[in-house]
């Protein structure tokens, strides 16, 4: 071989391993950059880690500062409360001393208690006997109540006996004039007679038949307030005129069986309710406000005295004037009123007249209960029996 060959040879050999060798870097160049680029990677995932942990620290640095603000302020309330429970047990210190003090109270209250009882049994003792005494004094008065119903029976029989002896000079009579409505003379006149034969009175008193014009009452009494002197009565025509006609009508629709019998128990049951408010001032009676009511109660007893058995017809009559007053035909009297209702008189008249023993199938008691209008009915005719005792003749 010769130099030229071999130069070719090495040449040749040179140049393989040069290939070899750009080939071996260049395999080796990728690894590298593979590695280059993994530890890129690994240092991008380590940063965001490291920014991640740095995050993490901002985070636990915030609640670290939060927790120390916690801690100062539960260090304040622990402060506080140190502070408190100073003030506590000083409190309980004095509270312990207001103990004692109330210890001590008791105690005495306590003393004060037995003494009290020991007393109470006295006082207890005391009181038997003054029970023992009542007891006693209980019997005499007994004794005595008795003692005294048996003089107030002596002194009623007393009373009794002196009344035969007390005298009321017969004075007057009632004195009957007509200025008008003398064609009433024989009803009016007979019911007034059979008063003066009845009462005596201290004087005359007039009673005058005459017009009153338009006005809304039958008939009125004029007497003086403080010397109590009946000075007249008077029948108003206009009214007697109303009842006759109104009998008139019962009559001609078959309610009175006769015209005279109900003439004279109405104009009986309107002259004795003015003889009433006379007899208030004979007997020197003292009413108040129900003056009007008493001296209804008057005229119907009056009317029950005389044993007139038309009442029956006043009680229907007040039955009409109660319904139409219910029912607003008739304009029913203010509360202010000195006189009652129509339906009030009617109740009234019914309790009156159930309690006298009279039957009327128009009478309505209502609420009222049946043993007290017998009551009623005695405390108004005994109440009057006893008040004109020394009047009647």
């Amino acid at each position: 071989m010769n130099s030229h060959a071999i130069v070719a040879v090495i040449g040749f050999a040179l140049a393989s391993l040069t290939g070899i060798a750009s080939i071996v870097l260049y395999a080796e160049s990728n690894e590298l950059k593979a590695e280059v680029n993994s530890i890129v990677q690994d240092n991008k995932m380590l940063k965001q880690e490291l920014d991640n942990t740095l995050q993490n620290l901002k985070d636990k640095e915030s609640e670290l500062e939060k927790s120390r603000e916690e801690l100062n302020s539960a260090m304040n309330k622990i402060k506080s409360i140190d502070e408190e429970l100073n003030s506590t047990k000083q409190r309980l210190s004095i509270t312990e001393e207001e103990l004692e003090k109330s210890k001590r109270d008791l105690n005495y209250a306590k003393d004060e208690l037995k003494s009290t009882r020991t007393k109470l049994l006295e006082t207890q003792d005391e009181l038997n006997r003054s029970k023992e005494e009542h007891q006693r004094t209980l019997r005499t008065l007994e004794e005595l109540k008795a003692d005294y119903d048996a003089l107030k029976e002596r002194l009623k029989s007393a009373e009794d006996g002196l009344k035969g002896y007390t005298y009321r000079e017969d004075k007057g009579d009632f004195k009957v004039r007509y200025d008008a409505g003398s064609r009433y003379r024989d009803a009016i006149d007979q019911i007034v007679g059979s008063l003066n034969s009845r009462l005596k009175l201290p004087y005359d008193i007039p009673m005058l038949v005459s017009s009153c014009g338009d006005v809304w009452y039958a008939a009125y009494t004029e007497y003086e307030v403080y010397t109590r002197k009946v000075s007249k009565i008077v029948l108003c025509v206009e009214a007697l005129d109303e009842v006759s006609d109104m009998v008139d009508s019962m009559y001609s629709n078959g309610i009175a069986s006769s015209k005279d019998k109900a003439f004279n128990v109405f104009i009986k049951y309107i002259v004795y309710h003015e003889i009433g408010h006379a007899a208030i001032r004979i007997a020197d009676l003292h009413t108040g406000s129900r003056e009007e009511s008493l001296v209804d109660d008057f005229a119907f007893y009056m009317l029950v005295k005389d044993g007139d058995g038309d009442v029956d017809l006043l009680i229907m009559l007040y039955k009409i004037l109660a319904v139409h007053e219910g029912e607003g035909k008739i304009e029913a009297r203010h509360p202010s009123s000195l006189y009652l209702t129509y339906r009030q008189q009617y109740h009234d008249i019914s309790c009156l007249a159930y309690g006298a023993g009279i039957e009327s199938e128009y009478m309505d008691l209502g609420e009222r209960d049946k043993d007290k209008c017998k009551v009623i009915w005695y405390e108004v005719s005994h109440g009057w029996d006893r008040a004109l005792a020394l009047w009647w003749k």
